[in-house]
């Protein structure tokens, strides 16, 4: 977890203050304590602004002594912070220096859900160094203790305003949670961006690395030893949409902790995948990646950020390529047509795959239509794929069970069901029960494949099999559909299912009886050799 506006208040320093506005921003994170007077702004005034670079997350100290008197300079501070993405204001000597709060202080800044807070009032005693720092002392206990950096980072870069969303911003976040600086390079490494801890610090870093390039071997950890020694880190790591690139640490203050480094490297390539690009596009193949591995909070900070309820996407289809081909180009036209039969949620590509998210709900024949299309899209494509339709997923996790399992078992279930176009859920979690039936061994197996014994001792044995095996998996039990997949009359169908019904002593396809039979159909597909 990290330290909220409405943690801070808690503290001693502040227990005493009043929250007059911005309520809804009082769970915003806040990463440190700043203390900025403004007067009306000169030109000089305006270009040291405009020369800082805010990254949000700050909580400004402030008794407007330039301004006390004059309001719309007040509501143009405020409106000045909120935009660079600061989280809110402490007042101080109220009814010393500053007369009163105005009432449009406090309407602007719940229009703006900027925290306004403030302190007691007529109280000259008051400091700004006891909020500094308890509040930051409180700030990095709780780094210490909840190293959760990866959400921390893109909590903070969500309430960057979208003209800092970028590189250097992600990279001045994560430098500052470190206290070390942090570089990029692409796969030559060439520096693309860089934040120095401190700010003011001048190093070569693009020289330092092409130095020690010769040592790099892989993810790392070395020591640069000089007047001032540095321990550097190296990771490899793959933005979405963004290709291969480096992350580079390098400290002063001895080693980074283990776990912070590893969040740090998810967190700055999570981040570079979803703001590196152009503000105009949008990447949300990591918020899918979130609902695949399942990670619940990353999950609901991207979804706040795209403006997708996540909650309401309960059905999945998967498109896998069944050559490990990787259908990415294919997103933007599976989407389109798609959104042709339903309303989608989310269609991005997850490894190589395509998933596809739709909202609302759907008549089976309107999904048998959708799924015959995607079908239809693949051959046209001439895409060797298959399309796996995962329904009433009521919780995420479940999104994360039925991937693996269709990965996992989709090869499988092209043997058990070669005349599939499509498959559901439910038929792969049965190839999963055949295959970990298959996995308890011989013995195990021969309980239901001697099911079969009585059928294939007779002379017709192995047509009767052939006939139960295209009626229950391959036909939907269709006597009509089963003749013509056989090239036989349909009496032969029904004779030979009689015979087999004769034999197994219940009737081919009532359930449960019929529930061994399958498994022992399946069975024999899966472990046919197939041929060479």
């Amino acid at each position: 977890m990290s330290l909220t506006v409405a943690q801070l208040v808690e503290l001693p320093c502040l227990r005493r203050a009043k929250v007059l506005a911005g309520h809804s921003g009082l769970d915003r994170i806040v990463n440190s304590i700043t203390v900025l007077e403004y007067a009306n702004p000169t030109p000089m005034q305006k270009t040291l602004f405009e020369s800082i670079d805010f990254w949000g997350g700050e909580l400004i100290l402030t008794g407007f002594c330039n301004v006390a008197d004059d309001v719309e300079a007040q509501c143009a501070n405020i409106r000045m912070f909120a935009a660079a993405g600061e989280v809110g204001m402490v007042l101080y000597y109220v009814g010393l220096i500053l007369p009163r709060v105005d009432p449009r202080l406090i309407q602007l800044a719940d229009e703006l859900g900027f925290v306004l807070i403030c302190m007691p009032e007529n109280e000259p005693n008051l400091r700004y160094s006891e909020v500094i720092h308890e509040a930051m002392d409180a700030i990095v206990r709780d780094e210490l203790n909840n190293p959760a950096f990866t959400i921390d980072l893109l909590e903070q870069m969500t309430k960057v305003p979208p003209g800092q969303q970028s590189v250097k911003t992600i990279l001045r976040i994560a430098s500052g949670r470190l206290r070390a600086s942090a570089v990029v390079t692409d796969s030559e490494y060439h520096l693309l961006s860089e934040a120095s801890w401190p700010l003011n610090q001048d190093m070569p870093w693009a020289s330092i690395i092409q130095q020690s390039a010769a040592q790099m071997r892989g993810d790392c950890t070395w020591e640069i030893k000089g007047e001032r020694s540095l321990w550097a880190y190296k990771a490899e790591i793959h933005p979405s949409g963004c290709g291969r690139m480096y992350l580079f640490v390098f400290s002063e203050h001895g080693k980074l902790d283990p776990l912070l480094w590893k969040q740090a490297v998810e967190g700055v390539r999570l981040s570079i995948g979803v703001w590196g690009r152009a503000h105009d596009q949008k990447d949300l193949s990591e918020l899918v990646r979130a609902i695949i591995l399942d990670e619940p909070i990353k999950m609901r900070r991207l979804g706040e950020l795209y403006h997708i309820d996540v909650a309401s996407l309960s059905d999945m289809w998967i498109l896998r390529s069944l050559r490990g081909e990787n259908l990415s180009p294919w997103v933007d036209e599976v989407a389109e047509l798609s959104s042709l039969y339903t309303r989608i949620g989310l269609c991005e590509h997850y490894e190589n795959d395509i998933l596809i998210f739709p909202v609302g709900s759907r008549t089976l024949r309107e999904m048998d239509e959708w799924t015959d299309a995607l079908v239809q899209f693949c051959t046209e494509k001439q895409l060797c794929a298959k399309v796996t339709r995962c329904t009433l997923l009521q919780y995420t996790a479940n999104a994360k069970y039925a991937y693996d399992t269709n990965r996992a078992y989709l090869e499988d279930s092209i043997k058990v069901f070669p005349r599939r176009a499509c498959f559901t859920i439910s038929e792969i979690e049965f190839v999963k029960e055949c295959r970990e039936l298959a996995a308890g061994g011989e013995e195990h197996m021969r309980r239901y494949l001697s099911l079969l014994d009585p059928i294939l001792e007779g002379k017709d044995g192995q047509e009767i099999v052939d006939t139960l095996s295209a009626y229950l998996l391959d036909e939907n039990s269709s006597v009509t559909q089963t003749a013509e997949h056989l090239f036989v009359h349909k009496n032969t169908v029904k004779y030979r299912l009689q015979k087999a019904d004769n034999l197994l002593g219940f009737r081919v396809g009532d359930i449960p009886q019929s529930k061994n039979l399958l498994y022992a159909l399946a069975l024999r597909r899966i472990l046919q050799r197939q041929p060479d």
